[in-house]
């Protein structure tokens, strides 16, 4: 699903729409966003949601600060100097964990996901 480090980044910036409070990009209720066959969903929410769902397993993949840095950057938009504030790193730093973290997201997205259920 992301064969390069642009198409995990273009996804990741795609979840600023949906993670938006007044976003109606999920599910959209009227007729004029319908699918060509009077589908509810707007062309392409299910591709969407299939992205968004791989992401969130990729992303539980990554340690705390990493999904925290990833989530600040290309979710919410911040600046560097501003993720590099909160989380208590240098810009540089951040840099280097978010080239990390991508190069973990798309190693594991090459390989096939577990579908085993976990004992519980």
């Amino acid at each position: 699903m992301f064969e390069t480090r642009q198409h995990l980044m273009s996804a990741l910036e795609a979840m600023q729409e949906i993670s938006a409070p007044n976003s109606h990009s999920l599910i959209t209720v009227g007729g004029s966003r319908r699918g060509s066959l009077g589908d509810p969903f707007r062309p392409g929410f299910l591709a969407a949601l299939e992205v968004r769902t791989e992401l969130v397993r990729l992303l539980r993949l990554l340690d705390e600060r990493s999904r925290r840095l990833l989530l600040l950057w290309f979710v919410q938009g911040r600046p560097v100097v501003e993720i590099a504030n909160e989380l208590g790193i240098s810009r540089v730093h951040c840099y280097r964990l978010r080239n990390k973290a991508l190069a973990e997201l798309l190693e594991a997205a090459s390989e096939p996901a577990d579908v085993t259920p976990r004992a519980s």
